[in-house]
């Protein structure tokens, strides 16, 4: 198998095509999804897949099929989470620039929808523990842009302080201060993430300490990112005058 298609529109019919034949089963048993992710997991570990003549259309297949099984089986979600980052560390040498990148942006879509499935501070965590390893090339600055660009679609607030502590991290590493500080990172997208630390102040005020479990730490990594991402953009958000 060089490459197949999957799609959550199926039914059960004797004309599927292989790629539809394997949707169907792993949205409609458990144990079939299962065994495909303990398939790939395998299979796609290590080198010899990524440099392998089949890897620029099979991979996107077995990554769409994961998306797919984390919809439909919940239990699955931190598996097709750690299949995500197998991909992460993948290096494709005969690959074209371009193609390697589109990987590595299906993957970080994969995460991002895993976010919304109940393991965003498994994301974000994982997420701050790559780009902080020196001298990783998994995530560069264009990808971790594409990352938080997607996050912040994502994100509405109340924001929790678990929440606040694992993305709040994440969001203090060099590599993504300078990434979103830079003139590539869309002004509009630099406001939504001002907004988005200022919801994260609000969260972990002192006020709300006794309720939410903030500490003196949480208020010191908001007012850190606050100076990290605030200072370019005050001209956006004004002083509130004291009456």
């Amino acid at each position: 198998m060089v490459g197949f298609v999957v799609t959550e529109d199926v039914a059960e019919t004797d004309d599927l095509s292989v790629g539809r034949q394997l949707s169907f089963l792993c949205i409609k048993h458990a144990p079939v999804a299962q065994g495909f992710l303990l398939w790939a997991t395998e299979h796609c570990n290590g080198k010899e897949f990524p440099a392998s003549p089949p890897y620029p259309t099979l991979a996107p297949g077995v990554l769409g099929l994961a998306r797919i099984i984390a919809k439909h089986h919940p239990f699955s979600r931190q598996d097709v989470m750690d299949l995500a980052l197998i991909f992460l560390e993948h290096n494709h040498t005969d690959l074209s620039y371009q193609k390697m990148i589109a990987l590595k942006e299906q993957c970080l879509r994969l995460l991002l929808f895993l976010t919304t499935q109940g393991l965003a501070a498994d994301v974000y965590k994982i997420i701050d523990k790559k780009i902080r390893q020196h001298g990783s090339s998994e995530i560069d600055s264009s990808l971790m842009r594409y990352f938080i660009s997607g996050a912040l679609e994502i994100i509405r607030p109340p924001v929790s302080v678990p929440f606040v502590r694992s993305m709040g991290k994440m969001l203090s590493a060099k590599l993504c201060v300078d990434a979103l500080n830079s003139q590539y990172f869309d002004t509009k997208k630099k406001i939504a993430l001002v907004k988005l630390v200022s919801y994260f102040s609000d969260a972990v005020t002192e006020e709300m300490s006794t309720f939410s479990g903030a500490t003196a730490r949480d208020r010191a990594l908001t007012a850190s990112l606050k100076s990290a991402y605030g200072g370019g953009l005050a001209m956006f958000f004004p002083a509130k005058r004291k009456v």
